[in-house]
């Protein structure tokens, strides 16, 4: 995890030094994030105490810094980061059904960071794709799973004069698994994410 926060500092520094390049340009994005792989039960809940009853998991926010440096009128290199957050409740029932079911909220707050190469058609339409660094915030959240994942990051976008919209879809490579409640989950994360931001 160290050397790939050195290898994005160094790669947002040399963007930063070249920023009176015509080929590089900054945007402030926002949006709405949809979880559609958060947290599901692990295979060893059998040996578990208590059981998930229910798993609700909340649309979310997000907004950032994405960078993009135009390599000629057809390509670019992009870095993109988000401060992300989420919400999931979760029943937990006791496994004795004789105990009244808990709710807790698993808050997410994270940082992600993306380096995505992409194409343009008619200066307008982009497609792009690239790996996608996600750096857990939230206290409780790290206490039952991993501080850092990494994923890939697939989408697509529009521009249309200062204005940009995106959509794209973010997935880790492999799941996470955990103890939360002293109920075991997996956390996979993935997510789609809508985007609208301002050339400045």
């Amino acid at each position: 995890m160290p050397q790939l926060i050195w290898t994005i500092l160094l790669m947002t520094l040399g963007l930063t030094c070249k920023s009176q390049s015509e080929g590089l340009k900054f945007y402030l994005q926002g949006g709405v994030n949809y979880n559609t792989g958060t947290l599901g039960v692990d295979s060893a809940l059998s040996s578990a105490s208590q059981i998930i009853e229910d798993i609700n998991s909340f649309s979310g926010w997000h907004a950032g810094l994405t960078i993009r440096e135009y390599r000629s009128s057809t390509q670019y290199l992009s870095f993109e980061s988000l401060y992300a957050y989420n919400k999931t409740k979760l029943t937990i029932g006791a496994a004795d059904s004789l105990s009244l079911p808990t709710y807790q909220t698993l808050t997410s707050q994270t940082l992600q960071l993306a380096i995505s190469p992409g194409f343009r058609i008619f200066k307008i339409l982009r497609a792009q794709a690239g790996l996608n660094g996600v750096f857990q915030l939230n206290n409780t959240f790290k206490e039952s799973f991993d501080t850092f994942k990494l994923g890939y990051r697939l989408g697509v976008g529009l521009d249309i004069f200062k204005l940009t919209a995106d959509l794209a879809y973010n997935a880790s490579f492999d799941p996470t698994l955990g103890i939360f409640e002293g109920v075991p989950l997996s956390n996979a994360n993935s997510q789609f994410l809508l985007t609208l931001g301002y050339k400045f």
